[in-house]
């Protein structure tokens, strides 16, 4: 059962706080790469594991968001339809449209067994950018206007939620989510994914030679280590580094804040990146085919499921789960006020919610099951008990909101651009230059709880515009 509630807020917020992990702009550096996915997420992401021989198969045609076919989905009984015509009116055509910041490699197995379990409905699933996902709902009507709105972008998620885009859902899986898993009864938690770190193999076997390690994955097991090689390995390092631009990514942005909660020694690691010559891009896409086509080394802040099933079909990369903390993401879903099929969409999150669909999740997919009922290979319940107290899963609440405040925003890239603008110390200056770094960061990167930062810059440019 849903329930309406009057919208307030109507105003049309910023568009400047996430995006997907791909790109709109036709350029090479989009998200969402390789094949059919690999085995289940936590077989492959627990402390540093290799992608093993177990986690490859054969390789199919790479998924390429800028292709329309990789684009939307139709689906009935399981089976891919033909799309209405362009001059039809597409929203009467499914019974349950999807709109989704979630590439189609990763979600098309749910798809498919959700559409074989309800023959009668005509499925359309459209994958779009978190930005773009965001603009065009708001842009109403949407076209075609959707039943269900999931995205990795949950700043944006809760902001439209609260402004009372969301309705109430009352279905009884979604009734009995946990409560730090959801939104009232309105905007629900749908994965837990880790955000990683991926290696090529061949540069941490020359890392670990150069440390005389016999194992080359206790070269960079954690952030700490990470920041250890680009302080003491900077020159075999230098253009071999890439990550987030937090300027030109949302998601990057939230990863930065998230970081800068979770660790003193962030604003030290930034202004080491940058004395590196670190890269940034704006997606995850690009930090992979960076490392595959071997331009770089290490990409820091990548998001796991993607990562694993790109390292599948690449051997030659280590994906590394870190040991000291592990940020986790997760997608939030709603039914919008406007949806044409609301119990359609609700029936879907009810079922993607119940045991059934999170065991489909955990064996299916790598965004990692949340029911407390579903333990093994795949789920949350697996990675707490690998992991514990190192897992940090972004807080749905009030505080996503201040990663989307303009202000506050500017102040945290101020400061992120001055350190990673920050010249390198000398070489007779090395370690004095390395002790001032980390005590300026340990005194201007006060409080872990919000967002810090420098005066806003008149230069800094706006995030995601």
């Amino acid at each position: 059962m849903l329930t309406r509630r009057p919208r307030t807020g109507q105003q049309r917020p910023d568009h400047h706080g996430h995006d997907n992990h791909r790109s709109d702009n036709p350029r090479p550096d989009h998200q969402g790469p390789g094949g059919q996915r690999a085995g289940r997420l936590t077989v492959c992401l627990v402390l540093a594991v290799l992608v093993s021989p177990f986690c490859q198969a054969a390789t199919q045609a790479a998924f390429d968001p800028l292709l329309e076919e990789h684009q939307s989905l139709w689906l009935q009984g399981g089976q891919p339809v033909t799309a209405p015509a362009p001059d039809s009116d597409a929203s009467h055509a499914a019974d349950l449209t999807i709109h989704a910041a979630l590439d189609l490699p990763e979600i098309r197995p749910l798809l498919l067994r959700y559409s074989r379990q309800h023959p009668e409905r005509v499925l359309h699933y459209v994958n779009r950018s978190a930005l773009g996902l965001e603009a065009q709902y708001l842009q109403a009507p949407l076209t075609p206007q959707a039943d269900l709105m999931i995205s990795s972008a949950m700043g944006l998620q809760y902001r439209l939620a609260n402004q009372g885009h969301a309705l109430a859902l009352e279905a009884p899986n979604l009734a009995a989510w946990p409560a730090n898993s959801r939104w009232r009864n309105e905007l629900y938690a749908m994965s837990f994914e880790p955000i990683v770190m991926v290696a090529r193999r061949d540069a941490l076997k020359r890392l670990a030679d150069l440390d005389g390690l016999r194992n080359p994955r206790d070269v960079l097991r954690s952030h700490r280590d990470f920041w250890h090689l680009l302080e003491t390995r900077r020159e075999q390092l230098r253009g071999r580094i890439i990550s987030y631009d937090p300027r030109r990514s949302g998601s990057g942005f939230t990863y930065a804040v998230s970081d800068a909660r979770q660790s003193p020694r962030y604003w030290t690691l930034v202004r080491a990146m940058g004395q590196a010559d670190a890269r940034l891009v704006s997606t995850t896409g690009a930090m992979l085919e960076a490392l595959a086509s071997g331009e770089v080394d290490i990409a820091y802040n990548l998001v796991g499921p993607y990562a694993v099933t790109f390292a599948r079909a690449h051997p030659e990369l280590v994906v590394i789960v870190p040991e000291d903390y592990v940020l986790i993401q997760r997608r939030l879903a709603f039914v919008p006020q406007q949806a044409p099929h609301p119990e359609a969409g609700e029936a879907f999150l009810d079922w993607w919610l119940s045991l059934e669909g999170q065991q489909a999740v955990a064996s299916d997919s790598q965004l990692g099951a949340l029911h407390p009922e579903v333990s093994g290979e795949g789920s949350a319940q697996h990675m707490r008990e690998q992991l514990g107290d190192a897992l940090r899963p972004i807080e749905i609440g009030p505080g996503l909101l201040a990663t989307l405040d303009r202000l506050k925003q500017a102040s945290f890239l101020s400061r992120w651009v001055l350190e990673f603008e920050a010249p390198a110390p000398f070489a007779g200056e090395a370690s004095q230059g390395q002790g001032q770094g980390q005590s300026q960061s340990q005194s201007q990167g006060q409080g872990q709880g919000q967002i810090q930062g420098q005066a806003p810059s008149a230069t800094q440019p706006e995030l995601n515009q």
